[in-house]
C-alpha cells in the first residue's frame, strides 16, 4: 500500500479508536512520516547496528526526533509524560513504534535488516495480554512482519519478574526478537536475565568506560559477556564513541556495536551491503 494511503488509512483508525480526537495525527511531508501529540510534531531518526566482526551494518533502532514543540533541554521521549493516563500512553507507545514503522518502509535498501523498536515500560505493566497482537496488524498494513522487529525493553531489576516474563514470552511467541536494554545500569542479574529469555542484550553504556579506564572496562565486559553469551544470547556494545571503546568492545567479543563512531542517528537508514551473486559457470 501507498505511503499516502497508509496515512489516512491510521489516521481513520486512530480517530476511531480514540473517540474522533484529531490531534495526533500523521502527516506526510518531504517523503517522511510525522505525527502530531499533545502540541508536539515528532518524527524519526535511525541509527545503526553494526555487525562486530565484520564492521557491516545489520539493522537499525528508531530513535524518536522532537521537531516542533516541546522543551529544547528535555530528550524527545519525554513526550510520554504527557500522557494523562495509562490508556494514552499506551496509545502514545503505538502510535510512537506506527511512525517508526511507516518511515521505515521508505527505506529501499533494508533488505535483510531488522527494525529495532523501544517499548514503554508502563505498556508492558498496563497491557495484560496478547503483547505484540495490536502491533502485529499494524505491521502487516506496513508489509513488515515480526520477524524483521526486535523489541528493546529496560529492565531495572524491579519490576515483577513473573508479569514481565509474561510478556516478553508474549511477544516471542508472535515472532518478535527481545532486547533486554541498559543491561547493568540498575542490575546484571543473570538468573534474572536467564528467566526473561531474550534473543539480545544490550550492555549500558557505564560498562564501556571512557577513555583511562578502558583496560578496567573491558575486563568487565570480557567476563560479562561471557556469561551472556552462555545463555545463548547475543551481545551488544551500545554508546560507541571513540576508537579505543570500539577496540575495547571488539576485545571483549560483543557481537555487535553501536555508538556515534559508527553512526549518529539521522532520518535515513545506512544501505546494508547487498548480498554477493554466485559468479555463472564459465
Amino acid at each position: 500500500m501507498p505511503l499516502t494511503e497508509l496515512v489516512h488509512y491510521f489516521n481513520k483508525r486512530s480517530r476511531l479508536t480514540r473517540g474522533g480526537a484529531a490531534e495526533d495525527s500523521f502527516e506526510l511531508a518531504e517523503g517522511r512520516v510525522r505525527v502530531r501529540f499533545g502540541g508536539c510534531l515528532l518524527g524519526t531518526v535511525f541509527q545503526p547496528v553494526v555487525a562486530s566482526a565484520s564492521g557491516q551494518v545489520i539493522g537499525h533502532e528508531a530513535h524518536l526526533q522532537l521537531l516542533e514543540g516541546g522543551e529544547a533541554d528535555l530528550p524527545p521521549s519525554a513526550i510520554f509524560l504527557a500522557a494523562r493516563d495509562d490508556e494514552e500512553l499506551v496509545h502514545l507507545d503505538r502510535l510512537v513504534r506506527t511512525l517508526h514503522a511507516l518511515n521505515f518502509l521508505r527505506e529501499r535498501e533494508q533488505h535483510g535488516g531488522f527494525l529495532s523498536l523501544n517499548v514503554h515500560p508502563q505498556l508492558l505493566r498496563t497491557v495484560r495480554e496478547h503483547h505484540g497482537q495490536v502491533f502485529e496488524s499494524i505491521l502487516a498494513r506496513c508489509g513488515l512482519t515480526p520477524e524483521r522487529i526486535v523489541m528493546e525493553v529496560s529492565d531495572d531489576g524491579f519490576e515483577s519478574l513473573p508479569r514481565l516474563t509474561r510478556a516478553l514470552a508474549g511477544y516471542r511467541e508472535r515472532g518478535y526478537r527481545i532486547a533486554i536494554d541498559n543491561f547493568g545500569r540498575h542490575s546484571a542479574d543473570l538468573e534474572r536475565l536467564e528467566s526473561l529469555a531474550p534473543d539480545i542484550v544490550k550492555l549500558d553504556r557505564s560498562l564501556i568506560g571512557h577513555a583511562g579506564h578502558l583496560s578496567l572496562a573491558k575486563r568487565v565486559m570480557t567476563e560479562l559477556n561471557g556469561e551472556i553469551r552462555r545463555l545463548g544470547v547475543l551481545v551488544v556494545c551500545q554508546c560507541i564513541e571513540n576508537p579505543l571503546q570500539l577496540q575495547a568492545a571488539r576485545e571483549a567479543g560483543v557481537d555487535w556495536l553501536q555508538g556515534y563512531l559508527l553512526g549518529r542517528p539521522a532520518p535515513a537508514c545506512l544501505p546494508l551491503p547487498r548480498p554477493r551473486r554466485p559468479r555463472e559457470a564459465a
